[in-house]
């Protein structure tokens, strides 16, 4: 199998297991379903080593199904048997008898998934499970390229250029998806038109109280249009305001020939009052991924409508 086509599939598989993760760290009611997603995501993996090695069972065999523990059968150097038994009997338990895994259970899987995937991934395809990027499942080059950008800066601890090609590459993305669904240069995602400063014309500037309520409608207004289309394309809003708060302020402004131009707030700026850590900083990236992958689902252009 083609190299290129094995980091794409481990791509996948790892996305399902982030999934997981994320759902593992929930409240207990809704943590429980991470084992569903640990277990398909493992799956997964071990039907792509099937691909990938071939099936050593006699032909006569082959059209037999083989049950998730007989994998470890079939291939005597794939790790952590009993304890992918135990997440096994975890799921089975969650699917079949409505039984719920306590909380220590669910973390002991969460560890066990992904000490599977470490070493297995190492052994069976020769690749750090850690360092394959979710980028290549995105869609829009350019966006990839952000990411992937991102994700270099990352790995040299320049957490400010990180945080700078997460910002690029989200109002890209933004910018990339909305380039075939404009109409007379007006998004069909916007809410209404954007409110200008036209007040400021029409009241005197003697009357500051009447000139500070006309702002602050101005304001609030323009800032509840961007709310509706962030949560209307199904972007999360609640990560997309702690992605805003921890990336550096941008202004978009449009060239003459109507091309965005993005301006970042300066490194001495943005460094004197933000305090980051790495895993921030991956969450950003994580981000930007997700919108993407959310973004691609369902592609259209409005050119096709047009007569």
């Amino acid at each position: 199998m083609d190299k290129a086509i094995i980091i794409s599939r481990l791509a996948k598989i790892k996305y399902l297991y982030k999934i997981g993760i994320e759902q593992s760290k929930q409240v207990n009611a809704l943590a429980g379903f991470s084992l569903l997603a640990f277990h398909d995501s493992a799956e997964m993996f071990l039907l792509l080593i099937l691909e990938e090695k071939g099936d050593p069972r006699p032909k006569n065999k082959r059209s037999e199904k083989i049950s998730f523990m007989g994998f470890w059968d079939l291939f005597e150097d794939l790790t952590l048997k009993e304890s992918m038994d135990k997440l096994k009997e975890r799921r089975k338990n969650i699917k079949h008898k409505g039984l719920f895994p306590s909380a220590s259970d669910i973390e002991e899987s969460r560890i066990t998934i992904t000490q599977f995937f470490r070493e297995n991934t190492l052994k069976q395809f020769g690749e750090d499970f850690d360092s394959i990027s979710l980028a290549n499942l995105i869609e829009f080059s350019n966006i990839k390229e952000y990411v992937q950008k991102a994700e270099t800066f990352l790995n040299e601890n320049n957490t400010y250029e990180c945080l700078c090609n997460t910002r690029l590459g989200f109002e890209e993305l933004l910018s990339t998806y909305e380039s075939d669904k404009m109409e007379w240069y007006n998004s069909i995602f916007n809410v209404g038109e954007k409110i200008g400063t036209g007040f400021e014309k029409i009241v005197p500037r003697k009357e500051i109280n009447k000139a500070r309520w006309f702002e602050q409608v101005t304001k609030t207004t323009n800032a509840m249009r961007d709310v509706l289309k962030i949560s209307a394309l199904g972007i999360d809003y609640k990560k997309y305001s702690l992605f805003n708060f921890l990336t550096p302020d941008i202004i978009v402004a449009c060239s003459i020939d109507g091309k965005k131009i993005f301006r970042l707030e300066s490194a001495d700026s943005f460094e004197n009052k933000i305090s980051l850590k790495v895993e921030d900083c991956r969450f950003c990236i994580d981000f930007v991924i997700d919108s993407a992958l959310k973004l691609q689902e369902f592609q259209f252009s409005i050119k096709d409508y047009l007569k």
